[in-house]
């Protein structure tokens, strides 16, 4: 079974680039969720050694800062909890320039993936006690 996990992970790394702007000059919204879904589905993945896995929800979503072009946003996960054939993930997002050692937190949200069999409905990888 595995557990809640008190510390986040670094799980990966991306560089903000101009595609990635929005017309207010900072990171679309897609983007950050889009990186934060594919990271914490490797993220589960790795933890689990199960592959096939869907998103179900993502929850609690909070926008902090802004990330801007040239930022390096760092992500980070940990289990909050599994079901029989769920996991939810914590994720954060950080955003720091290359020259500076302080971040700041740009994203928080829960995202839920649901084990699958190979027609597609639930299956269970995890034991409950």
């Amino acid at each position: 079974m595995i557990t809640n996990r008190a510390e986040f992970e670094l799980t990966n790394q991306h560089l903000v680039m101009p595609g990635d702007l929005n017309p207010n000059h900072t990171i679309f919204g897609g983007v950050l969720l889009a990186w934060l879904d594919v990271d914490a589905y490797l993220y589960s993945v790795s933890i689990t050694s199960y592959t096939s896995m869907v998103t179900v929800g993502m929850d609690k979503v909070k926008f902090r800062s802004p990330a801007h072009a040239g930022e390096i946003v760092r992500i980070y996960c940990r289990v909050k909890k599994t079901g029989r054939s769920t996991i939810t993930v914590e994720a954060r997002a950080t955003v720091s320039s290359p020259n500076e050692d302080k971040s700041r937190v740009v994203i928080d949200c829960e995202i839920t993936y649901v084990a699958i069999d190979e027609s597609g409905k639930p299956k269970s990888i995890f034991s409950q006690s």
